[in-house]
């Protein structure tokens, strides 16, 4: 009587053939949507009670403060946990669902409609490649990419860009969208869409809602200098936490950065995104659930690259079985060791950008 087999099965043909190998089960996804629609619920839970409490109620300075940190981290599980997934179409099968809850987008400051282009066209499209991933693009201030023009003042940008990251809220919110209606583009690409009255009205509207709820209605109720300086430290400290969620997995020293002229379309997608992206492990049984509650699914870019369409409550799952798998394939997968681990590499990578290029491979300026 002849034994079954026990040698395992061939790898796929392709890493995105491994990738259709993992994929989430209908069980798997329904199950997936309901924790990431109580996630937002308790998000939403989270920012009424810290509003209150810094700005409606009458209370003291460290119930207040302490009400600043809660504001602060349902804002950032906000933009992570609702808006990301919300703008990928990803939060619901309900369409309008969507479309609605990417309003919170504005309501933080980004226009929702200039963010779904320079996000998930331009950089879900071509990940660091110079040129056409805006995401990647922090001139005048820092160079993140060989191919980017280089300055004497980088030198010194893994020190200064470190407290420049926290007014991307703010810049996002008074410069960046207008500065993208008025040359109408976004980075170094043109805005494909015809830019109407109606959406420069859409983009306005969404301007003043920010504004509203964090300037305005708070003034009614405590002094300006008050709100002012409560403000601009939140809203640093926002901007702060998503620009560093965002570089730790594309600017690391870790994963590469390619021209334009890089296949990274049809069969060549998940290659690419293999080759530009790195995820970020985290570990503790108290710390890691935390982080990667405020993150978002962000810590799991390589299967938010692959499938932006799932919720990010299913990345977890498909992460291991895809790392598994393309372990028995012996390819690489790129993932930071922890959170720690990820800033390191971040940080060399701002360093030997700053250095002046040695090949004329990125003109000096």
């Amino acid at each position: 009587m002849r034994r079954a087999s026990t040698a395992e099965p061939p790898c796929p043909a392709s890493i995105a053939a491994i990738w259709r190998s993992v994929a989430p089960t209908t069980t798997e996804l329904r199950s997936a949507r309901r924790r990431l629609h109580g996630k937002a619920v308790v998000i939403a839970a989270m920012l009424a009670a810290a509003y209150y409490a810094l700005v409606v109620a009458d209370l003291g300075l460290l119930v207040r403060l302490g009400a600043a940190g809660l504001l602060i981290v349902s804002s950032v599980a906000l933009a992570t946990g609702v808006m990301h997934d919300a703008n990928h179409g990803s939060f619901s099968r309900l369409k309008w669902l969507n479309r609605t809850l990417a309003w919170t987008s504005d309501a933080l400051g980004a226009s929702s409609h200039l963010w779904r282009i320079q996000h998930n066209q331009l950089h879900h499209s071509h990940t660091n490649v110079v040129g056409y991933d805006a995401d990647i693009e922090l001139g005048p201030w820092a160079r993140v990419a060989p191919g980017q023009s280089w300055r004497p003042r980088y030198r010194w940008q893994h020190i200064y860009i470190w407290p420049l990251y926290g007014f991307l809220a703010i810049k996002n919110l008074l410069v960046s969208d207008l500065l993208s209606l008025v040359h109408g583009r976004i980075g170094q690409q043109p805005i494909r869409t015809p830019i109407t009255v109606g959406l420069v009205a859409r983009i306005t509207l969404g301007k003043c809602a920010p504004l509203a709820w964090a300037v305005v209605i708070p003034i009614m109720f405590n002094p300006w200098w008050g709100v002012l300086a409560f403000y601009a430290v939140c809203s640093w400290a926002v901007g702060l936490v998503l620009a560093v969620i965002f570089q730790v997995a594309h600017c690391v020293d870790t994963v590469e950065a390619v021209d334009a002229g890089s296949p990274r379309r049809g069969r060549d997608f998940a290659t690419h995104q293999l080759r530009t992206t790195a995820n970020v492990a985290t570990p503790g049984p108290v710390s890691g659930p935390l982080l990667r509650w405020i993150a978002g699914g962000l810590d799991h870019q390589i299967e938010h690259h692959l499938a932006p369409g799932l919720p990010h409550t299913i990345y977890p799952a498909l992460a291991a079985r895809f790392r598994t798998a393309l372990a028995r394939c012996d390819i690489h997968y790129r993932v930071h060791a922890d959170p720690l681990t990820a800033l390191c590499a971040h940080a060399r990578w701002l360093r030997t950008m700053g250095m002046q290029p040695t090949v004329q491979g990125a003109s000096s300026t």
